[in-house]
């Protein structure tokens, strides 16, 4: 076997295989002693913040469910700003699609994710104007 045209003795695939396995037993254990909590976001109080940079609420997630039929991550973004701050998502995407899920009864699958828009990061003014100098 080769890896980019470099031979590969068997001896370090399966030294690979055994620590994958290993890795494995580790993560199942994990996911047993620490069950994903998917109830949770159908417990919420509707006055909960789910996204803090736009001040969205779980009951507001709801609403757009409810009234809009948003039961898809981006549509919702649409209807109810979720995931427009500053932060694009990054801390409450998956815990709008887990409300979402719950509110419209369907797999977290269906929902999706939120789609990343530009700036992919934020960044300061300060940095704009010191790659400037640089030419």
């Amino acid at each position: 076997m080769k890896d980019f045209g470099h031979p590969v003795a068997q001896a370090q695939i399966d030294a690979l295989i055994r620590e994958r396995a290993k890795m494995d037993r580790f993560r199942e254990g994990l996911v047993q002693a620490f069950p994903w909590p998917a109830e949770q976001a159908a417990a919420l109080c509707d006055d909960t913040i789910v996204c803090r940079c736009e001040g969205i609420s779980a009951g507001e997630l709801r609403r757009v469910i409810r009234d809009e039929g948003a039961q898809e991550a981006n549509r919702a973004k649409a209807f109810s700003r979720v995931g427009m701050g500053r932060c694009q998502g990054r801390y409450c995407g998956h815990a709008g699609a887990e409300v979402i899920a719950a509110a419209a009864n369907v797999p977290i699958e269906q929902v999706g994710r939120l789609r990343g828009q530009a700036p992919v990061k934020p960044f300061s003014i300060a940095t704009v104007a010191m790659s400037g100098e640089q030419k």
